[in-house]
């Protein structure tokens, strides 16, 4: 069982992770910002981060440099529009994948099972 933290600011994405992943035995927490993110990440352990890019107060990079500052957990961006070469910059960075919304079932299971 892989403990996961979705962050995005729809509260209809986490929910769909939660109902996805929790009915394979996963744990799953949501935040819906960058601080809030930030915290949990302080605060518990997960196995898997699926960070959106596009967040209120703070920039998705900008939250994903601070989750790497406090955290060795493996991030995976989100983003409903995401140009290769941002792709490649956000690959660059450490991120574990780079996922484009609608985001496909088997690439969220297949992400969760390689870190669980």
């Amino acid at each position: 069982m892989a403990s996961i933290l979705v962050v995005d600011d729809e509260p209809s994405i986490g929910e769909e992770f939660k109902i996805i992943l929790q009915g394979d035995g996963h744990a799953v927490d949501v935040a819906l910002d960058g601080e809030q993110a930030i915290q949990k990440v302080r605060q518990n352990h997960y196995d898997l981060v699926f960070l959106d890019v596009l967040l209120p107060h703070m920039e998705g990079r900008e939250v994903f440099e601070k989750i790497k500052s406090v955290s060795k957990v493996p991030i995976a961006i989100m983003s409903g529009y995401m140009p290769r070469s941002k792709e490649k910059e956000v690959l660059a960075l450490g991120a574990v994948a780079c996922l484009r919304k609608p985001i496909d079932l088997n690439s969220i299971k297949g992400l969760v099972n390689s870190v669980s």
